[in-house]
């Protein structure tokens, strides 16, 4: 943390507005990470602000989908959705599938808050059609796992 603090300082001096937004949302996951939620946030919508202002839509999107992650966590839904939605157009727009299914995957923790299962569902599939068809092993496998264990929760279906 420190460290970006300096990098901080030198962006500012150097008016580097690219390496402050990124410098802001370094430290940003820092803070989240030790669970200063609310400092974490002001940082990500400083990176938001120069994002918007650069035009950088690719980091831009990433600052959507970590404001949206706090706020899910907070349980403040309300606010977290068009957040989700933002990355997904922003993510839409780019072509960037990783990113997109990431979206994907993040947002069914909103979904599952709201207690809206087939919403849940509906995300998880998308992400896991992504991540399956951008060979990432990994996420897909955890997609399909929790995508079996809702399966799996759900009564059987009446006759």
């Amino acid at each position: 943390m420190e460290l970006y603090k300096k990098e901080e300082a030198i962006c500012e001096v150097l008016v580097d507005k690219d390496g402050l937004q990124r410098s802001y949302g370094n430290q940003a996951g820092i803070l989240a990470n030790w669970g200063r939620q609310e400092e974490a946030m002001a940082l990500f919508k400083k990176q938001e602000a120069i994002c918007l202002e650069l035009g950088d839509k690719d980091s831009l999107q990433a600052s959507y989908g970590n404001q949206a992650l706090i706020l899910t966590n907070q349980g403040r839904l309300n606010e977290a959705l068009p957040l989700y939605q933002k990355k997904e157009t922003v993510c839409t727009d780019l072509g960037n599938k990783s990113s997109l299914g990431y979206c994907y995957a993040q947002w069914t923790g909103l979904e599952a808050a709201r207690g809206d299962h087939e919403a849940q569902k509906r995300k998880l599939q998308q992400a896991l059609a992504l991540f399956t068809e951008l060979n990432m092993p990994r996420q897909r496998d955890a997609a399909q796992a929790e995508l079996d264990q809702l399966n799996s929760a759900e009564p059987p279906a009446k006759s």
